[in-house]
């Protein structure tokens, strides 16, 4: 296992587990926001992220916007983004393995119309070059989420199968302390 501290970088000691994510009022005096453990990197995550590098792809590194943007660094148990979008894996067709348990299944029709869906920065027609009908499947569902999310990088560093497991705060030290297990690792 992997013992891994995440806390709010140069804050005082009166912070709490309930403001974690909150930043500083004052932050004239902080280089730097947030190290955030993100876990997992279904649609949530994976917009978090995209969110993030566009607004890090907008900004000076060397700002002090910049560096107070927060660190994320996301665990997914999978070996690949999507969440209950993604494909069931071929090693896993019965769904033993904890992280197929929730994964929706092939021929899954979304019952919601696309465009209640559709991110503001990337439409449908604009991903599949085409029009699409109203109601898409599964696939391109995940297909969607997947090409808009990763188009500028956002989920190069997520770390795949890495399960998180355990979360505690140390009410002394103001941290989190986030065990990971990396199950490649595990599995040689």
């Amino acid at each position: 296992f992997l013992n891994i501290l995440y806390s709010r970088r140069r804050t005082p000691s009166s912070v709490t587990a309930k403001i974690m994510f909150r930043r500083k009022k004052d932050t004239s005096s902080s280089t730097g926001g947030l190290s955030v453990a993100l876990i997992g990197c279904g649609p949530a995550g994976m917009s978090l992220l995209h969110a993030l590098q566009v607004r890090k792809n907008k900004l000076d590194p060397k700002s002090p916007e910049y560096k107070a943007l927060p660190e994320i660094t996301c665990y997914e148990r999978a070996q690949s983004a999507g969440g209950v979008w993604r494909d069931i894996p071929k090693d896993d067709k019965a769904r033993a393995k904890p992280e197929n348990k929730t994964v929706m299944y092939d021929d899954l029709w979304c019952n919601q119309a696309k465009e209640l869906m559709e991110y503001f920065d990337y439409t449908w027609d604009e991903h599949f070059k085409k029009p699409t009908p109203a109601y898409v499947t599964r696939k391109d569902m995940l297909e969607y989420l997947i090409a808009r999310n990763s188009a500028d990088g956002a989920l190069d560093g997520v770390k795949f199968n890495h399960t998180v497991q355990n979360v505690q705060f140390n009410a002394s030290a103001q941290k989190f302390t986030v065990t990971v297990q990396d199950d490649k690792k595990r599995k040689n």
